[in-house]
């Protein structure tokens, strides 16, 4: 057969303009997503070079967003913004490697001297005027600038040093750091607009105002200032969408009794979607009463690790405006597993979640194999939700909340 009236394959030029800026948008948005703390690095702009059109209309998406991961890159991208100083102003989004090095103030407090910043990182932060998210991770590949002088650690100072100068106000401010990596947010930046914060590493958390406060992280947070904290007091002036905590380390902050009923009682009261994972210390009646004070709760995802009790079943507590339910129970290695307690867990979410016309989406649950296995409940719970069109995951489903 001739190919000559064969069609051409379509390209992305061929696309209609609007759907090309959504798959622009779409490639910066999987690029900027972060795994196991790692920071994204600039290869999207690849795209760029593709061609000329292409050049032109992705740059629009694309110059929002950089990601600096070492002093090379920060001295690099100093350079590139003396020859395309309009570029700074362009900047929404940035990822960002601080190591937090300042040069020690060696004549003390009798002397009004501000510490310098050893990276010029500080150099480029003060250029980004439209800045609206910012991300900090660890330095992992970094070429160290070699002074014969001293330094100190000042994990804001070395990006926004001094009481004056530009301070971006930022809607969401997020930590991705290693839990051995001490910093102390809101020395120096303002909190009054922060929307999302994710807190991490050894952090020293200072008490501010976060009045437009709707999204709070608290993942692998190692300082034992935490263990004192209490939400209804620390954030007294936020009502927050959103409550994702991870203990992601052995020695990170356990989210307990007092914390989730603080939480409830304070800025949580509305939350729409709770997400506590790796969680040891709550009690079932806690979490069950957590969840019956949540009316309004779409998105609930719960690993819970079992000690020595599991006597309510929290999900008779589950409200009709839930739309993601994400359960998995395990037991602590040193615990004997509470198999009779979990399978009442297994029958409740079957009956009320899995047979009910809720307008659940999508039900992913991890239990132990023997509980899955018995009377053919995990080919049963399938067959129910092909026939009720939910989304049914059987499995670990933990990595899939990673932020």
């Amino acid at each position: 057969m001739s190919t000559k009236g064969r069609s051409k394959g379509l390209s992305l030029v061929d696309i209609p303009f609007d759907v090309r800026i959504l798959i622009y948008e779409a490639i910066l948005a999987d690029h900027q997503c972060v795994k196991q703390n790692r920071q994204p690095s600039n290869t999207h702009i690849r795209i760029l070079h593709t061609c000329r059109q292409i050049f032109y209309e992705a740059r629009v998406v694309f110059h929002k967003y950089v990601s600096l991961r070492n002093d090379w890159e920060v001295d690099h991208y100093l350079t590139y913004l003396d020859s395309e100083p309009q570029a700074a102003a362009k900047v929404r989004w940035a990822d960002i490697a601080n190591d937090g090095r300042v040069l020690e103030n060696t004549l003390g407090h009798v002397c009004n001297i501000l510490a310098s910043p050893i990276s010029r990182l500080y150099l480029v932060l003060a250029k980004f005027v439209s800045l609206e998210k910012l991300r900090v991770f660890n330095v992992r590949h970094y070429h160290p600038h070699t002074t014969s002088s001293r330094y100190q650690l000042n994990f804001e100072g070395a990006m926004f040093p001094g009481p004056k100068g530009h301070k971006p106000l930022l809607q969401a401010y997020e930590l991705h750091l290693d839990p051995s990596t001490r910093a102390n947010p809101f020395q120096t930046l303002p909190s009054n607009h922060i929307r999302s914060l994710r807190l991490s590493g050894d952090c020293r958390f200072k008490k501010a105002p976060f009045p437009a406060l709707r999204h709070l992280t608290i993942r692998g947070v190692t300082s034992n200032a935490f263990d004192q904290i209490r939400f209804n007091t620390s954030f007294p002036d936020c009502q927050l969408d959103s409550f994702i905590h991870a203990q992601g380390h052995r020695l990170g902050f356990e989210i307990r009794n007092v914390h989730l009923e603080s939480l409830l009682a304070g800025p949580g009261s509305r939350l729409r979607k709770l997400v506590l994972l790796g969680s040891s210390r709550l009690s079932s009646a806690t979490i069950a009463s957590c969840l019956r004070s949540l009316p309004t709760l779409e998105y609930f995802a719960l690993s819970l690790v079992t000690v020595n009790e599991l006597r309510e079943n929290f999900i008779l507590a589950l409200g009709p405006s839930l739309q993601v339910l994400k359960l998995q129970i395990t037991h602590a290695w040193y615990a004997v597993p509470l198999f009779e307690e979990e399978r009442i867990i297994c029958d409740a979410l079957e009956e009320r979640i899995l047979l009910r016309h809720w307008p659940h989406t999508v039900v992913h649950v991890s239990f132990h194999s023997q509980l899955m296995a018995e009377d053919g409940r995990q080919d049963r719970w399938k067959n129910i939700a092909a026939a009720q069109h939910l989304s049914l995951k059987i499995g670990p489903w933990e990595d899939e909340e990673e932020t």
